[in-house]
């Protein structure tokens, strides 16, 4: 993504404010937000996390947590402009989780939130998700992402509800084309987790409602450009 477009992004995307929740489809030359409404269902209803998995075919597959730890809810965002529901999976999970690092092999590494340790989850195929054993090498702990190749485990007792309850943010998207006049697009009120895929300028808000998509429509365009130049080298 070049500089030009990387900064439209970073700026038109969206600011932190409160106000009510997004309606249908909000569409602009540069932005597009969808509303859980406006997505397949699998996309729809409260869900505990979610995690973004690239398949070795390049595929863009979001998965979304729910009941608890116990169903996988999975959508194709490859192309942005065209989200796909792919299906859904029960886990035998005893609590909701955290996914916390990438591993090799197509899986990801989480953490349950009851405190009981760690599990991994794999995607060697992506359309069948298997809950794999506690990693012998890890124990309860906190955890926390240290870079792209290492964890900083925290052992203790600490209890999640505990800790004063956390305000849950809400996102305004501001259409700021217009520097001297800036128009608020819509509002996601309650969000529990925002996740950002660079390539295409996609921002995924989850909340209580589901899930919301920000587009924006220039990084969108580029990739489609670099992808078919990749394809169709000279």
């Amino acid at each position: 993504m070049n500089q030009s477009i990387r900064k439209m992004v970073v700026a038109a995307t969206f600011v932190v404010a409160v106000s009510a929740p997004a309606g249908a489809i909000v569409r602009t030359k540069a932005i597009v937000v969808e509303s859980p409404s406006d997505l397949p269902e699998l996309a729809q209803g409260r869900g505990e996390a979610m995690y973004l998995h690239r398949t070795a075919e390049g595929k863009a597959i979001l998965y979304i947590e729910r009941d608890q730890g116990r169903t996988l809810a999975f959508l194709d965002v490859s192309d942005p402009a065209s989200i796909k529901a792919v299906g859904r999976v029960s886990l035998d999970a005893p609590s909701a989780y955290d996914f916390v690092q990438d591993l090799a092999e197509s899986a990801v590494l989480i953490h349950y939130r009851n405190h009981s340790g760690f599990a991994v989850i794999g995607f060697k195929d992506y359309r069948q998700p298997v809950l794999k054993n506690e990693p012998a090498y890890l124990h309860p702990a906190n955890v926390q992402p240290d870079g792209s190749s290492g964890l900083l485990l925290v052992s203790g007792t600490g209890n999640r509800a505990s800790a004063p309850p956390a305000r849950e943010p809400e996102y305004e998207v501001m259409n700021i084309s217009n520097p001297s006049n800036p128009t608020p697009l819509a509002t996601i009120q309650g969000v529990i987790q925002r996740l950002d895929r660079p390539s295409t300028g996609t921002v995924f808000l989850l909340n209580d409602q589901g899930l919301t998509v920000v587009r924006c429509l220039g990084a969108e365009q580029e990739h489609q450009t670099e992808q078919w130049q990749k394809e169709h080298p000279g």
